[in-house]
């Protein structure tokens, strides 16, 4: 048996209907329990604004490059570009992939 929320794939929309109605439902009211589709709904505009794809590759190419840009996920909020900048995890795999990348070279 997995743990809540690791269906992923898997569970499907069926999944995350039944883990909704079963997680969420009895923490509200009875006549506020919003439909998949209704969340869904309310979150995409958000969602859109925030996940451009676009982005994500060109990010996610130079840090195949071992080059850390968080300024090309958020281009126009310097705040958090400035606070992302610095998260260990993420200098880390930088530096990681530009060792692996620089022995790959020298080995050729």
């Amino acid at each position: 048996m997995e743990p809540d929320g690791a269906r992923g794939a898997r569970g499907g929309v069926s999944g995350r209907c039944e883990d909704m109605r079963r997680l969420l439902y009895p923490l509200l009211r009875s006549g506020d329990r919003p439909t998949t589709e209704g969340m869904t709904a309310a979150i995409r505009p958000l969602l859109v604004s925030v996940l451009a794809h676009a982005k994500e590759k060109t990010y996610l190419d130079a840090m195949a490059r071992g080059e850390y840009r968080p300024e090309l996920l958020f281009p126009n909020r310097p705040d958090i570009v400035e606070r992302i900048a610095r998260h260990p995890a993420l200098l880390w795999k930088a530096t990681n992939v530009a060792e692996h990348r620089s022995r790959e070279r020298s080995t050729r």
